[in-house]
């Protein structure tokens, strides 16, 4: 009775620690196809200017939300986003660190370098220099798609340092 009892413990043991394993297994997958998966987006979407890219990086329901606005629905409208700034700032940057993994989450930290030698949306070129920092949340499906992107800058640290001031309100 006493060696069935130690073999159905040994049994117990070997099952709990290989279900264990296989849990560690997957999430260490997943963790190593969300790496992944971060650094096409800032390597070769971003800093590649590779917006095509996106098709196998992105799910199809992606968005992009930026400090509270929705500025893309889709794959077609976040390369047509990337593209606003490619042509505002041609040698565009951006470096991330502190990147944690969390479940199907990113959530890194950013900056972002560049200089304005063209058209940024409806401004003309400053020729200015820029380095802001944000941080960015990247969402996933089950299968490793990003489904959404939110990202939070100052946008006003980033038109002052194309040279941008702010006015006084004309209070009456």
């Amino acid at each position: 009775i006493m060696s069935k009892s130690l073999i159905s413990i040994f049994i117990l043991l070997v099952v709990i620690t290989a279900c264990k394993t296989d849990n560690k297994s997957v999430e260490s997958s997943m963790n190593d196809k969300l790496s992944n998966s971060l650094s096409v987006f800032i390597d070769s979407c971003w800093n590649d200017q590779n917006v095509s890219k996106l098709n196998e990086l992105v799910d199809k329901s992606f968005i992009r939300i930026l400090n509270g606005i929705n500025v893309a629905g889709n794959e077609n409208e976040m390369a047509a986003h990337m593209n606003v700034y490619f042509t505002g700032f041609p040698d565009l940057k951006i470096q991330y660190s502190d990147a944690y993994i969390e479940g199907n989450n990113i959530f890194m930290n950013w900056e972002c370098t560049g200089s304005n030698t063209g058209v940024f949306g409806e401004m003309p070129a400053t020729g200015k220099k820029i380095k802001i920092q944000g941080l960015s949340h990247l969402y996933f499906t089950e299968n490793g798609k990003l489904y959404k992107e939110d990202v939070y800058y100052n946008e006003l640290d980033l038109l002052q340092q194309l040279g941008y001031t702010l006015t006084s309100p004309v209070l009456e």
